[in-house]
């Protein structure tokens, strides 16, 4: 994980986050001490990919931007409060994915909980990945049996003619099929619709 926000008003909590995130995960996370800021930084830069949260923040007690960074962001968050305070939030914050983590804490009690999110995020991404380059794949196919059927009703081509044309007019033109499929749909469009 690369991209880390840390949010915290109090300066001595600030500086032992920002180290212990750098140290372990080799990461250079950047450090608002306000909601106003945390929310300014997520508009210059969606891709921020973990939002902590020490609470309380000067400007709210944070709980309202850890809301805010679930709801219009793709961050995970986690919030740090007091832990007698944890049992008040914990309902909502289970309901909008809002991870939370009672003060004190130790350290190895953080590490695991960053490094599953990484491991988390990491899959999500892969799978997110492959997903997109399945529905390429299905509109590619989608286009070419679109411009096969078009040769088939408007130039009265058999099923095999028009594969075949299809794939002499990519050969001809240096095209992948999709993009060839499209070039016939345009030109028969024009002809015909």
């Amino acid at each position: 994980m690369e991209k880390i926000l840390v949010v915290s008003s109090n300066k001595t909590a600030s500086e032992a986050l920002v180290n212990f995130l750098r140290d372990s995960f080799r990461c250079t996370p950047k450090l608002v001490e306000s909601a106003y800021q945390a929310k300014t930084v997520f508009d210059a830069d969606p891709s921020v990919e973990l939002a902590v949260i020490n609470s309380p923040l000067m400007d709210e007690s944070g709980f309202e931007l850890a809301e805010y960074i679930i709801e219009n962001t793709t961050a995970n968050c986690i919030f740090m409060i007091k832990e007698e305070q944890t049992e008040k939030i914990a309902g909502r914050a289970e309901k909008t994915g809002i991870i939370i983590v009672g003060k004190p804490f130790s350290r190895t009690l953080l590490y695991q909980l960053v490094k599953t999110l990484d491991i988390a995020v990491n899959r999500s991404l892969k799978l997110y990945e492959e997903n997109r380059r399945l529905e390429e794949k299905i509109d590619e196919i989608q286009t070419i049996d679109k411009a096969k059927f078009m040769l088939m009703q408007y130039k009265g081509m058999t099923e095999d003619e028009a594969h075949a044309y299809l794939e002499q007019y990519a050969m001809n033109k240096r095209r992948k099929k999709s993009l060839a499929a499209l070039a016939i749909i345009d030109k028969l469009s024009e002809q015909y619709l």
